[in-house]
């Protein structure tokens, strides 16, 4: 009997009313690559050698990639956080 009881107790809401608050994305969102001194943006020119091109292109197809990273992150964070709230909110019935 006492077995049986045991069972129950451990099998019982309580168990399930444990809530896991989630953390926020650690670190914040990624900085944007600074254009190149040789840009005018203004005017729509630039003075730059090919390399630097390149390299301020890469530096940009990288920022984005991380937004896409930083943006999926916070997308669960937001999943998690719903989730939080929801248990939350069960554990008051």
């Amino acid at each position: 009997m006492r077995k049986i009881l045991l069972i129950f107790l451990f099998t019982s809401n309580t168990v399930l009313a444990f809530c896991i608050a989630p953390s926020p994305p650690f670190g914040g969102p990624p900085s944007k690559p600074s254009t190149p001194y040789c840009v005018n943006e203004y005017a729509r020119t630039h003075t730059c050698d090919d390399w630097e091109i390149n390299s301020y292109q890469s530096a940009m197809r990288n920022y984005k990639y991380e937004i896409e990273n930083y943006i999926d992150k916070l997308q669960n964070y937001l999943r998690d956080a719903q989730a939080y709230v929801n248990c939350q909110i069960r554990n008051l019935d």
